[in-house]
């Protein structure tokens, strides 16, 4: 019994510090993982946010004028400023062409009372009440 707990002793503290040395290698191992995620997830950030870049200069450059008008030369087409009266501003287009119906608000006692009703079956008489 005395021997084998001499031998004992030595097996589990060899287990233990072989146990603590691989848990820590295993995290070191996931450390090193996880920063080459993070490396790959930032070239992929900065990639996209050049190309955003990219694509904004090329938005600008196909909405310019000078764009516009080296396409109207190319396909032939001529335009001339517009003549006095032939431009309507929106801005001061009348207001009878678009009538829109008031706005109808139910107050919130209304409301509260029409559930009421409901709930008590009473809102036909509620209605005749109120008209």
């Amino acid at each position: 019994m005395i021997l084998s707990l001499r031998v004992f002793k030595p097996i589990i503290s060899i287990m233990a510090v072989t146990f603590m040395a691989l848990a820590y290698v295993h995290q070191q191992i996931e450390l090193v993982k996880l920063s080459y995620v993070l490396d790959s997830k930032e070239g992929r950030l900065e990639h996209m946010l050049d190309h955003k870049e990219y694509l904004r200069y090329n938005i600008k450059e196909l909405e310019s004028p000078s764009r516009l008008e080296r396409v109207l030369a190319s396909r032939k087409i001529y335009t001339a400023f517009p003549k006095r009266g032939q431009v309507v501003s929106l801005a001061n287009a009348p207001s009878a062409a678009r009538k829109e119906e008031p706005i109808r608000t139910v107050s919130l006692k209304k409301t509260v009372y029409y559930r009421i009703f409901e709930y008590l079956g009473l809102r036909a008489e509620a209605q005749a009440r109120e008209k």
